[in-house]
């Protein structure tokens, strides 16, 4: 049986992609979204989104070629919505389209600039269990600011300093 040479190379490079890309998945299924591999965290800055799902940690870049010092990381832990769902009885499609809206919100966010719109500095990746994206700087979401802190584990100094706003304060 004659070996040819064609084939052979053929197969040896399937092998290798298919390689490259378990290890690829492997790497990234244990340090997480490329931002929390770019990005050292701090601490828990606040709590934003829907059900204030997503946590916000200060953060410094791992390099030195960013444009902020410190940056605001975004990170959606996608087990503990699950486990939500599930203890809420709902179906996974209700949990798969929660998730294509979170990824359409922030590829929309990606490409909005306005002076009052935070500005994004890494897009959305996720992983299996998570999703996380990086904005510039920030010390709390409006939800924060307006005193809902539950599920805040340490409250910043910043957040337990602020005053408390009238009604008439947040209509506006």
């Amino acid at each position: 049986m004659a070996l040819n040479m064609k084939t052979l190379t053929q197969a040896l490079a399937k092998t290798a992609a298919v390689i490259e890309k378990t290890v690829s998945t492997t790497v990234q299924e244990v340090t997480g979204p490329k931002p929390l591999q770019d990005f050292d965290l701090l601490d828990q800055i606040g709590s934003g989104g829907p059900g204030l799902l997503w946590k916000l940690y200060s953060a410094k870049p791992r390099s030195t070629s960013s444009q902020y010092p410190i940056v605001c990381v975004w990170v959606l832990d996608k087990r503990s919505i699950s486990e939500a769902r599930a203890k809420a009885g709902l179906s996974k499609a209700a949990e798969d389209a929660f998730f294509d809206i979170i990824r359409a919100d922030a590829a929309k966010l990606v490409r909005l600039r306005h002076p009052g719109v935070v500005h994004v500095v890494q897009g959305l990746d996720e992983t299996k269990n998570a999703m996380a994206m990086v904005t510039e700087p920030l010390f709390a979401s409006v939800a924060n600011a307006l005193g809902m802190v539950d599920n805040i584990v340490n409250i910043p100094k910043e957040l337990k300093g602020m005053v408390s706003f009238m009604q008439v304060e947040i209509q506006l």
